[in-house]
């Protein structure tokens, strides 16, 4: 019988958790020192990490991937595909997103920026202001997510999807509006989450099975 990655992800994430929130302050701190065109980089590279992004554009080829379907049937063969890789994408990243929303108000955490003009700092539940919003970071989340999912469709671009998943997250570290826990939560949240999606469209045929001895007939 075939183990979930899980078993080895859930306590690994555990480690890489606390190992992160021993550097979190001092790394903020470091961060705000780092000059206004470093910060302005961090902010564009930040832009392609909001769910928006990837969700909207998604849902529109969606809609018109199914509209093409009902005026072209004779191109239902061709559609099908990408309108089910459209959906993989879609679901897994508004999954992750979802999660990550609750996990902010759940936990409140006060961002950086915060601790670092003496204002206010720490973990304050169910708060439901932006400030309060640090912890997991919400663009790592969406964004590794999104590589879990993109990966699982085109394995041959996954260390690309890593790549670009990780810069967002340093750029919302380097932006002193989260911790380094933050992001490794957010990371491993956006992992969790496709992990437990990615064999139900496996499943149905929607992604490609990774070669494995195990792999299904």
């Amino acid at each position: 019988m075939k183990r979930s990655p899980l078993i080895w992800l859930l306590p690994l994430a555990l480690v890489t958790l606390l190992i992160a929130f021993q550097f979190d302050r001092p790394l903020a701190q470091a961060m705000a020192d780092i000059g206004p065109r470093v910060k302005k980089a961090a902010v564009l590279v930040s832009w392609f990490g909001k769910g928006g992004v990837i969700l909207f554009p998604a849902g529109l080829l969606i809609l018109f991937a199914m509209a093409m379907k009902v005026a072209r049937p004779d191109r239902e063969d061709r559609l099908d595909p990408i309108l089910r890789a459209l959906i993989v994408v879609f679901v897994i990243v508004a999954a992750a997103g979802l999660a990550d929303d609750v996990l902010k108000v759940a936990f409140g955490r006060a961002r950086p920026f915060m601790w670092l003009a003496g204002d206010d700092s720490g973990f304050r539940p169910f708060r439901f202001k932006s400030q309060y919003n640090s912890f997991p970071s919400g663009h790592t989340t969406t964004s590794f997510a999104a590589a879990m999912a993109l990966g699982a469709l085109f394995p041959r671009l996954r260390v690309l999807f890593f790549l670009g998943a990780a810069t967002i997250g340093a750029s919302r570290i380097l932006q002193d509006v989260h911790y380094l826990s933050d992001v490794v939560a957010g990371a491993e949240l956006g992992m969790i989450v496709a992990i437990l999606m990615l064999p139900a469209f496996r499943k149905r045929h929607w992604i490609p099975y990774l070669p494995s001895r195990n792999r299904p007939p």
